[in-house]
Formats: structure tokens, C-alpha cells, sequence
């Protein structure tokens, strides 16, 4: 106890006897032990807080920095890299040397593949046990000192720093390659091995982003075209386009359209070659902005996919135009309708009780539904999408491959697909009235479909001439401007009594062999052949 405390109790000892002076003794011990208490709950306070600040710097599953500790951090390590060189003293550029020994750091985004499907087919405690075991084998080929984080869900970052500028491109690649073949062996889940991919976008400071907000953007980037690699990893390009304000706005505006009503839809025919008879209908979706007017799908559907609004817009797509097959058919039309659906919806088998729903809801048959998918969707996951188009099958929908000719689609998909249709691009129909070996291409594929068991249809057809000749051919069904363009719903049964009304029936003779050679004197049919086609009348 000081001295100057003792001397304060014995002076109060004397002058107020004992018993006063035992109660201010007392009153004076509690204030100091009041004090003493207080200190130490500060004290306790402020290691609790810096504790628990550590604590939300970690990721609670794997041990490893979280996302906000990695911002934290990689803040820190990318400030020597906002540094300007050194200039020389008489001024001028920096000298290689001296742009050689800049630091650099590089960055890598890790996304697992697919790994929704292991927490569907496992469980989220096996999703889990993934993530750990994926931290485990990142950790074992880091460099020491870099900087690893999970920084969402199934993605990982590493921060490699300190390297020297004209290396790091380099170093950087080696290091994504050395995490992709740590990441290749097979995990062992539930007793089975899974096999894992994993894309790596990686960007480098200060080329790339002098911060890590920047850094962070170029490397997700750079991540969105490795997805579509061989490779499986990217370094950043500065050619890649980046979110501008302007497209912000628009996925801002798409989903207001699609929740508003905003989202249309257009008819547009498929007629038989053979009779003429309109058998189908093919739904095109149009977006009437309340400003810019009717959008063609061109325009937004690359963003509606890529803000995931892809689903709900086809299952939009789905009801309406089951909805107006339903009304055609109640007009005494027994019509079908086509829903194009795209790659990440049809690899969901969800969507085939979507589908079971819709056709119960509209009151219509299953062979009413015809659903068209594109090459890519059976590049992508092609074993998720065969088994949703055989389960389509099953209940009665068809199936057509559309667009066939402007992909890389292969004679084995056809073989392999579960479709009845294949719809032949119209890039491939651009030069068939005056190129013989277009015209040989389009005579070939169509006999190979038929020979597959599939009706063929061609999209584009926009002259009688090129009526004539995919007749002559066999060609089932065609639709295009010749026939008619896309129309509202409404607009359906109007016209169908207006084709019907001057369409020449029974067939009209229309003679190539002679008059109509393709090429370099090549005829299209058999010279001096007539070929018998349903064709309109001119309007």
C-alpha cells in the first residue's frame, strides 16, 4: 500500500477515534478494489475483442484466413506494388534493373467444379469434408509465406507475393498447375472416389489491379473464361470485357421485366413440306422495354444467363406458350408448340416435373410440347442432359436439336441423342441456291437424319426457290419469312385461316433439273426431275 494512503488512515485513526476511522478504512479498501476490478475488466475486454477480431478472420471450417482477413491482408502485402519505381536522379524511365527487382504479386481465384452436386448426392456434411480435405492439399503446394484464403463458399484465393516482375507470369502459372494436379487425385467420399475439377482465374499487381477490390475482378474474370479452357486455368487478358455501369443497369432492368410483364412472347410457323399443313408453332421470347421498344433476344439473353434468371425465364417461356396451345387447340387447331431451353436448365432434372406441371396446368398432351435444346447443351454435362431429354421422352414430349451446323457437334451425339428432330441452322441454308457443295452438305445431312429415324426441319427459308429445292431433298418441315414472321398468340387463328385459304392444294409442280441448276451445273434434284411440294400462293 503507497505511504501516502497509510498516513491518510493513521491521521484519521487520531483525530476520529477508532470507530469512524475502521469505517473510512473500510470505505477506502473498496474504492481500491473497485478500481483494481475495473482495470482488470478493461483489460479482459480488450483481449476478448482482439481475440474475437482474429476469430472472424478465420474460417470456422477449414482453419484458413476467411474472406474479410484475406481483404485485410492482401491490403497490406499489395501497398509495395503501388509504389512507383525509382526514377533515375537525372530523371528519364526507371532502368530495367530496376523494373526487374519491383515486386510483384500474383493472384489466384480457385472454383471447384460442380461441387453443388456432391452436397445433392452426399450431403452438406460431405461438402464439407471436400472443403477441409481441398484447404489440406492447397496448403501442401503453397510457397511458404503466400497467402491462402476461402473466400466463399467452393472458393479458394492464393496470394503470392514478393516476386520478381518479369518471373511472376511464370511462377504464378506453375503454381496454378501445381494445384491443379494436387487437386486432381480423387477424394474419398462415403467409400467412393470423386474426382475433382477445378478452374484458376489468376491476375497480377500492379498490371492487373493495383488493389484487391481491382485484382479480385480481373482474376474472376479471368476465372469466367478458364471454365471455358482446355486448360482449366487463365491468366488475365486486359482485352476481356468488364461490367460497365451500363450493363449493370441492364440486369437491373431484366429482372424488372421479366417480375413486370415486360417479357413477350412471338409465334412463329412450321409448315409440312408435303402438304403444306401448318403442324407447330415455335415460341420466341421478345423483351418490350417501356422505353427502347420491343428487344430482340439476341440483345439480353446472354445477360439473363448470366445473372441466373435463365431458369424463371424458361419456365415463364413453358407456361405461357402451353397456355396459348391450349387456346388453339380449343379453337379446334390441334397444334404443337417448341420452348427452346437452354443448357443450364436442361442438365437440372428438375425440370422434367417443371414440364410434368406445366402440361397438367394447360390441359394439353405431352406430344403437344416439343423442346428444343442447342449442341452446347449436350457439350456441357452431357450425361445430366441426355438423362433429363430420356425422362422427357418418357412422358411424351419431343425433343429437337436445334441449330444444328453452327456448333461442333459430332455424327455421335446423333447417334447418342434421345431427340425426333433435328432443325438444320440457317447459316448452313445461305448458300444453297448457288453453291453445290452447300447444296451437297444439306442433301447429305438430310438423308443421314432420316436415316437416323429423325425428322428434319430447316429454319431461315425465306424464298420459294429454296422451298423447292429442301422439298426435292425430303426436308419435312421448314419455317421462316416465306412461311410467315413471328406473330402474338392471338394472331395465330387468324392467320391459319389466311394460309389456309391461299395455299395451292392439292400439290404444285414445281420443275429444277433444267431451269433451277445449283453451282457449277450441278441440279439439286435429279435432272429432269419433277418434284411435287405444297407451295404457297404468292400474298
Amino acid at each position: 500500500m503507497p505511504i501516502g494512503v497509510i498516513t491518510t488512515v493513521l491521521l484519521l485513526w487520531v483525530l476520529l477515534g477508532d470507530e469512524i476511522a475502521a469505517w473510512l478504512v473500510d470505505l477506502l479498501l473498496l474504492s481500491i478494489i473497485f478500481v483494481i476490478a475495473r482495470t482488470a475488466l478493461l483489460a479482459c475486454a480488450l483481449w476478448a475483442e482482439r481475440a474475437d477480431g482474429e476469430l472472424t478472420r478465420i474460417d470456422e471450417l477449414t482453419g484458413l484466413t476467411n474472406r474479410r482477413g484475406f481483404l485485410e491482408q492482401a491490403a497490406c502485402l499489395l501497398t509495395d506494388v503501388r509504389e512507383p519505381p525509382m526514377v533515375p536522379a537525372g530523371g528519364g524511365d526507371p532502368s530495367p534493373d530496376t523494373r526487374r527487382l519491383r515486386p510483384c504479386v500474383a493472384l489466384m481465384v480457385i472454383d471447384i467444379d460442380r461441387f453443388s452436386e456432391i452436397n445433392s448426392a452426399l450431403g452438406y456434411e460431405y461438402g464439407d469434408r471436400l472443403l477441409v480435405a481441398v484447404s489440406r492439399r492447397i496448403s501442401a503446394v503453397r510457397r511458404p509465406g503466400d497467402l491462402i484464403a476461402r473466400i466463399s463458399g467452393d472458393e479458394f484465393a492464393v496470394l503470392l507475393h514478393g516476386l520478381e516482375a518479369e518471373r511472376a507470369r511464370q511462377m504464378v502459372t506453375d503454381a496454378a498447375i501445381d494445384v491443379q494436379e494436387a487437386l486432381g487425385a480423387p477424394f474419398v467420399l462415403a467409400g467412393m472416389r470423386a474426382p475433382l475439377e477445378v478452374k484458376i482465374g489468376i491476375a497480377l499487381a500492379p498490371d492487373h489491379g493495383s488493389d484487391i477490390g481491382a485484382l479480385l475482378g480481373s482474376a474472376s474474370l479471368a476465372l469466367r473464361e478458364a471454365k471455358k479452357s482446355h486448360a482449366g486455368h487463365r491468366v488475365y487478358d486486359t482485352g476481356l470485357p468488364r461490367p460497365s455501369p451500363a450493363r449493370l443497369r441492364l440486369r437491373t432492368e431484366l429482372r424488372t421485366g421479366l417480375r413486370n410483364g415486360q417479357i413477350e412472347l412471338r409465334y412463329q410457323p412450321k409448315v409440312d413440306l408435303r402438304t403444306g399443313r401448318i403442324t407447330g408453332m415455335e415460341a420466341l421470347v421478345r423483351w418490350c422495354h417501356p422505353v427502347d421498344g420491343v428487344r430482340s433476344p439476341q440483345l439480353f439473353l446472354p445477360d439473363m444467363e448470366t445473372v441466373g434468371l435463365m431458369p424463371a425465364l424458361t419456365a415463364f417461356v413453358l407456361r405461357t406458350a402451353l397456355a396459348e396451345c391450349a387456346r388453339w387447340r380449343a379453337g379446334g387447331i390441334a397444334l404443337s408448340v417448341s420452348v427452346n431451353v437452354p443448357a443450364s436448365v436442361i442438365v437440372d432434372a428438375a425440370f422434367v416435373f417443371e414440364v410434368r406441371d406445366a402440361l397438367g396446368k394447360a390441359a394439353v398432351p405431352a406430344a403437344a410440347l416439343c423442346v428444343e435444346i442447342t449442341e452446347d447443351s449436350m457439350m456441357t454435362r452431357r450425361d445430366h442432359a441426355q438423362r433429363t431429354l430420356t425422362r422427357l421422352r418418357a412422358l411424351g414430349v419431343r425433343v429437337s436439336l436445334d441449330d444444328y451446323g453452327s456448333g461442333y457437334c459430332s455424327l455421335a451425339y446423333l447417334r447418342d441423342l434421345p431427340a425426333d428432330e433435328l432443325k438444320l441452322d440457317r447459316a448452313l441454308l445461305r448458300e444453297v441456291e448457288w453453291d453445290a457443295a452447300a447444296a451437297e452438305i444439306i442433301r447429305s445431312t438430310i438423308a443421314l437424319a432420316h436415316a437416323l429415324r429423325l425428322r428434319i426441319v430447316a429454319e431461315g427459308v425465306e424464298t420459294i426457290r429454296l422451298w423447292a429445292l429442301l422439298a426435292a431433298w425430303g426436308c419435312d418441315e421448314v419455317q421462316g419469312y416465306f412461311v410467315a414472321r413471328p406473330m402474338a398468340g392471338d394472331q395465330v387463328l387468324p392467320w391459319l385461316r389466311q394460309w389456309a385459304g391461299h395455299t395451292r392444294l392439292p400439290q404444285t409442280a414445281i420443275t429444277l433439273g433444267v431451269g433451277a441448276p445449283v453451282g457449277d451445273g450441278y441440279s439439286c434434284a435429279r435432272r429432269g426431275s419433277t418434284v411435287a411440294a405444297a407451295v404457297p400462293a404468292r400474298r
